[in-house]
Parts: structure tokens; sequence; C-alpha cells
């Protein structure tokens, strides 16, 4: 039997409550956020999320209000790689920090 293999990155708000990864690739929107009283401003696909290489990467999927990684509105700029300690700001409603998923 093959190991399950871990997420290597997280990114994940303050109080720790959204803690999103991918493995590959997947998308994130208002769904993923609806408990937030603002989510209405989060569009339905807002960003993606891949891993390739080992890295991590994001990706503004042509949002209304906009995806900002450390202050910068990253929307119509293709695929932007994180890095540990940077900030996603997701349509000024949520900001959520990469950190390096800890080990089991």
């Amino acid at each position: 039997m093959a190991a399950v293999q871990r997420p290597r990155y997280v990114l994940a708000d303050s109080g720790g409550r959204y803690r999103l990864w991918t493995d590959g690739y997947a998308e994130y929107g208002r769904l993923d956020f609806l408990d937030l009283p603002a989510a209405g401003y989060i569009s339905r696909a807002h960003f993606a999320l891949k891993l390739e290489g080992g890295e991590l990467y994001i990706k503004d999927l042509d949002s209304k209000n906009g995806t900002k990684v450390n202050g910068v509105d990253i929307r119509g700029r293709g695929w932007i790689p994180l890095k540990p300690g940077d900030v996603v700001e997701v349509a000024g409603v949520i900001a959520l920090t990469l950190t390096e998923a800890a080990e089991p």
C-alpha cells in the first residue's frame, strides 16, 4: 500500500479556521468561505492553487473583487509563485498566510 502524501504547504487564516491546500490543482471561491459575513464579495470561482515541481502557485480566476499577494493585486497576471510567509488577501474579506505544513 502506498503512503499517503501530506500537503507541503498550508494557506490559513490567523485563527486557523480556514486551512487550504492542494496536492495538484484546486479552485476556491465563495462556497469555501460561506460563514464569513462578507462572503458575497468573494466570487464563485475566485482563485486557484496548483502544486508543480514542489512549488505552490496561485492564480486569480478573473474575480470581481480581486486577489492580492503581499498587497499586490494579481488579477490578470497568471500563475504567481508563493513562498512561506506570503499573505493572500481574498476580495478584501479574509487574509490567509502560507506556511509549510507541520510534519506528522
